[in-house]
């Protein structure tokens, strides 16, 4: 049985149609994956990748001063019974991790380098006063001066991602100040002791919360699974 020239026509324009669909369906797909490719592989991306790693290597090499400091100097002393105050609690900042969740990445941008501009001048403090108070060794010394240089390359790796992604960061605001570095000189070993015990538990803290936003960014501005 032979199709009428109409049948045919109709035959030859859905096959048409139906290699148009396909087509564009593929084409839709290498677009989005390239698209992901490219997020993923763009400067900003490794910039954050930077930043996390060296965050999280700040946070091993905090830990570990801070088991130390409490293991030899603070022990028995009962300062985990008394209330502890950070020079950065004027800050505004999420709670915890579920409201920095629901807060806008430029606003944790600006969070992330406010916190580590914050401690800059107690991190050289805390490095100097380790070997003089303390009388820390060079491995040891090593670790907060590791500590106090990597503070200082994320603020700057902080500027080259605002820019990247056109948030404006303002550079002229004055950091919380620090206060406490008679607590760390003074002549009364419970005060000196306390002012470190403090300073690491702030210092902890913190740098805790950079890490979060910095992964929160990476989870949006990369596109990688939250």
């Amino acid at each position: 049985m032979q199709l009428s020239l109409l049948q045919q026509c109709s035959a030859w324009t859905l096959f048409l149609l139906l290699m148009l669909i396909v087509q564009r369906e593929n084409m839709t797909s290498a677009m989005k994956v390239k698209m992901l490719n490219v997020s993923y592989h763009s400067p900003v991306g490794d910039m954050l990748n930077q930043a996390i790693m060296s965050s999280q290597y700040m946070n091993r090499r905090i830990s570990e001063l801070s088991t130390h400091f409490n293991r030899f100097y603070a022990s028995g002393r009962g300062f985990n019974n008394k209330i502890t105050r950070c020079h950065t609690s004027s800050l505004s900042r999420p709670e915890n991790k579920e409201q920095a969740q629901n807060t806008e990445s430029e606003v944790l941008l600006k969070l992330a380098h406010g916190l580590l501009q914050s401690w800059v001048n107690p991190l050289h403090h805390l490095w100097v006063e380790m070997g003089d108070k303390l009388g820390y060794t060079p491995p040891y010394l090593t670790k907060a001066l590791e500590i106090k240089t990597i503070n200082r390359n994320l603020l700057g790796a902080m500027k080259k991602i605002t820019s990247k992604v056109n948030f404006a960061l303002e550079e002229n605001v004055d950091a919380p100040a620090w206060s406490e570095l008679a607590s760390l000189q003074s002549t009364n070993r419970n005060i000196r002791y306390f002012a470190f015990y403090n300073l690491f538990h702030c210092l902890g803290r913190d740098s805790n919360d950079v890490e979060m936003y910095l992964k929160l960014l990476k989870c949006r501005m990369v596109q990688s699974n939250c």
